[in-house]
C-alpha cells in the first residue's frame, strides 16, 4: 500500500539518509509560542534551506520500469517474422532439392516456434509425411544406417548393441516376424529418442535428437495433478496390474483403468508412481481426467511402447 507520508529512511534507505536528516529532530511545523512571537518563521526555526534541498537527489520512477518498450517489442516481432519467413523459404529450397532430412529438421524447429494452431497443424502434416519415409520406413535416410546380419545375431542382440528397441527395428523394417537371416540388411535408427509432453495442448511428441518424428493426443491429470519437470523411464509392462489407492486390480478388471500398456517413470522425491499408460476410457483423451498420469489410447500406447526403452528421458511442460 502506498503511504503519502514517509520517513526519510523509508525513502532513501537507512544507509543513504542525508546528513541533515540525521541531525534534525523529528519533523514538526513551527507554531506560535506563548511568549507572543509575531508568528513569522525565524532563522532558528528553519530545518533545511532551499539551497540544501536543491542538493537532495530526486527520487524518480524510471519510465522503463513501468512502461514496456513498444519499439523493442515491435522490432522483436518483425525479426521473428523475418526468421520464420526465411525458414519457410529454406524448407521450400530443401524440398525442391530433395533434402528431406534438412527440411524435416527445419520444420521441426518451426513447429515448436509456431503459436498459431492452424499453422501448427499444417506443419505437423508435412512432418508426418517426411517422417513416414525418413524414420518409419526401410528407405535409407540420414536418421539411420544399415546393418548386415551376422552369424549368431538376434534382434535383441542387435538392438542392445545399438542402444535401441528390437520392436523399433521390426517396425521400421516392416518385418512380420522376429526371425532374421544371415546377410539380411536392417535399417537401424541412430540418435537419441526422447519424449516431450505438452499439457497445454494435450500432446505427447516423440523426438529424435530433438526433432519431431511422431505425435499422439493424450489425457492428463485432473486439477493439475500431472507434475511438470524431467523424468526417466524406469519400467515397461504389458497388460499391467493397477495398484490403485483403493485396491489392486488385475488386467481386465473393469476397475483397472491402465489399459494395455504401462511405461513407468523413476520415482523422484515427492513424486511416486507416475507414468504413461493406455486407458479404458478413450473419451478422456484430450481432457484432464486422470489421477496424474499421461493417458493414450491403447492403440497409440502400444505403438509408443515399441519406440521407448528404460532410461528414455521424458519432459513434461505446461
Amino acid at each position: 500500500m502506498f503511504h503519502y507520508f514517509n520517513t526519510v529512511e523509508n525513502v532513501y534507505g537507512e544507509d543513504k539518509v542525508p546528513e541533515y536528516s540525521r541531525q534534525a529532530e523529528p519533523y514538526s511545523l513551527p507554531v506560535k509560542d506563548s511568549a507572543g512571537d509575531s508568528g513569522y518563521i525565524k532563522e532558528g526555526d528553519i530545518i533545511i534551506t532551499t539551497e540544501e534541498l536543491d542538493k537532495v537527489p530526486d527520487v524518480e520512477v524510471s519510465k522503463k520500469a513501468v512502461t514496456p518498450d513498444s519499439k523493442k517489442e515491435e522490432k522483436k516481432k518483425k525479426d521473428d517474422g523475418k526468421k520464420s519467413l526465411h525458414s519457410y523459404k529454406l524448407v521450400s529450397e530443401y524440398l525442391k532439392n530433395g533434402k528431406k532430412y534438412e527440411a524435416r529438421n527445419e520444420l521441426s524447429d518451426l513447429y515448436f516456434a509456431e503459436t498459431d494452431k492452424a499453422g501448427r497443424i499444417e506443419i505437423k502434416n508435412k512432418l508426418d509425411e517426411l517422417n513416414a519415409e525418413l524414420v518409419f520406413s526401410s528407405k535409407p535416410s540420414q536418421d539411420a544406417f544399415f546393418y548386415i546380419v551376422k552369424p549368431g545375431d538376434s534382434l535383441i542382440k542387435i538392438a542392445s548393441k545399438f542402444n535401441t528397441n528390437y520392436e523399433f527395428i521390426v517396425r521400421i523394417n516392416k518385418k512380420h516376424r522376429t526371425s532374421i537371416r544371415v546377410g539380411e540388411r536392417l535399417k537401424i535408427l541412430k540418435g537419441n529418442v526422447t519424449i516431450l509432453v505438452d499439457k497445454s495442448d494435450f500432446t505427447l511428441t516423440l523426438l529424435l535428437d530433438g526433432h519431431f518424428i511422431k505425435q499422439y493426443p493424450v489425457g492428463t491429470g485432473k486439477s493439475d495433478k500431472t507434475p511438470e519437470g524431467k523424468f526417466v523411464v524406469d519400467n515397461k509392462l504389458i497388460n499391467p496390474v493397477w495398484y490403485s489407492p483403493d485396491g489392486i486390480y488385475q488386467f481386465g478388471d473393469p476397475k483397472n483403468v491402465l489399459g494395455t500398456r504401462w511405461i513407468g517413470f523413476e520415482d523422484k522425491e515427492g513424486l511416486y508412481g507416475y507414468g504413461i499408460h493406455g486407458t479404458t476410457e478413450p473419451d478422456s483423451i484430450g481432457k484432464d481426467m486422470s489421477n496424474g498420469c499421461i493417458r493414450l489410447t491403447n492403440e497409440n500406447v502400444e505403438e509408443l511402447f515399441n519406440y521407448v526403452k528404460a532410461k528414455t528421458k521424458v519432459v513434461i511442460q505446461e
